[in-house]
C-alpha cells in the first residue's frame, strides 16, 4: 500500500511539473521611426529541471537565470534582437513556433532518481489498474499541424497612427500525453511609440500593454493603437510667432 501511494505521489509530482512547464515571454517594442525589437524569454519549470534533468542546464550554451512567474520558479534565458523595420518584426513573430521536440527528448530520465520515478509509473499499470496512465504515452509528441504562435501579425504606421494587430493561434495537440495548452505558459507584451489610446484583451500602462493569454486553447486577438504628436502644428505655430515678431519690429521701425 505504501508503494501504491508513492507511485500516486510520483504521478502527481510529474503532472504538476508538466503543468505550465514551458514559459515563453515575448516583449515587442515599436519605435517611432519604424524600427523595433523583440525580447524573448524562454524557461523550464525548475522542478522539472531538477527531477528530469538532474539540475543540468536545459539550454546548453546559453546563460540562464532563475525567475519567478505566478509563484512558479523557472530556469530561463533571454535574448533580444533589433529589427530595421516593422515588416521584419512581423515576419519574425509570424515565424515563431511552439517547439516541443526538445521537450520530448527531455522526458528521458538522466539520473537515477528520475529513472526510478518513470519506472514506478510504468509498473503502476499492473499494480493500480485503470486508476491512472490508462492511455499509453507516445514515444514522440503528437503536435498540431500548425504550431505557430501567431495566426496573423500586422503592424502598420499611417501618419501619426501606429497599430499592432495580431491573432494568437490556439494551442492544439499533445506532448508526451499532456495537452500542449496546459504545458505552456505564455506572456506577451507590446510597447508602442506613444500612449495607447485603443486596445483589446490586455492591460495598459501608458505606452505598454500586457495581453491576457491565460487560455491558450482558443484564438485571441491582440490589438493596440496609439497616435504620436504631430510636428506640423508646432512648426506652424513657430512660423506664426516668428512672423509676428518680424512684423512687430518692421511696424515699429516705420513709426
Amino acid at each position: 500500500m505504501k508503494k501504491f501511494f508513492a507511485i500516486i505521489l510520483a504521478a502527481v509530482t510529474l503532472t504538476l511539473c508538466l503543468t505550465g512547464c514551458v514559459y515563453e515571454d515575448l516583449n515587442v517594442k515599436l519605435n517611432k521611426d519604424g524600427t523595433g525589437s523583440i525580447a524573448t524569454t524562454v524557461g523550464l519549470k525548475k522542478d522539472f529541471v531538477d527531477q528530469m534533468l538532474g539540475g543540468q542546464n536545459p539550454f546548453e550554451g546559453k546563460e540562464t537565470q532563475e525567475i519567478e512567474v505566478d509563484g512558479d520558479k523557472y530556469i530561463a534565458y533571454t535574448e533580444t534582437k533589433d529589427y530595421a523595420s516593422f515588416e521584419e518584426i512581423e515576419k519574425a513573430l509570424s515565424d515563431m513556433t511552439y517547439n516541443t521536440g526538445d521537450l520530448g527528448d527531455m522526458m528521458e530520465p538522466v539520473n537515477d532518481e528520475s529513472e526510478e520515478v518513470i519506472a514506478e509509473l510504468d509498473d503502476s499499470e499492473d499494480s493500480a489498474g485503470d486508476f491512472f496512465l490508462t492511455d499509453p504515452v507516445d514515444e514522440t509528441p503528437a503536435v498540431s499541424s500548425d504550431d505557430h504562435i501567431f495566426k496573423s501579425v500586422e503592424i502598420t504606421k499611417d501618419g501619426s497612427k501606429y497599430v499592432f494587430d495580431a491573432v494568437l493561434n490556439k494551442v492544439e495537440g499533445q506532448v508526451q500525453g499532456y495537452d500542449m495548452s496546459d504545458v505552456f505558459k505564455v506572456s506577451i507584451s507590446v510597447e508602442m511609440p506613444a500612449k495607447i489610446s485603443a486596445y483589446k484583451n490586455g492591460t495598459v500602462d501608458g505606452k505598454k500593454i500586457t495581453f491576457d493569454v491565460s487560455d491558450l486553447s482558443e484564438e485571441l486577438e491582440l490589438y493596440a493603437e496609439c497616435k504620436t504628436a504631430s510636428v506640423v502644428p508646432v512648426v506652424i505655430c513657430g512660423v506664426l510667432v516668428i512672423a509676428s515678431i518680424v512684423a512687430f519690429f518692421v511696424i515699429r521701425k516705420r513709426k
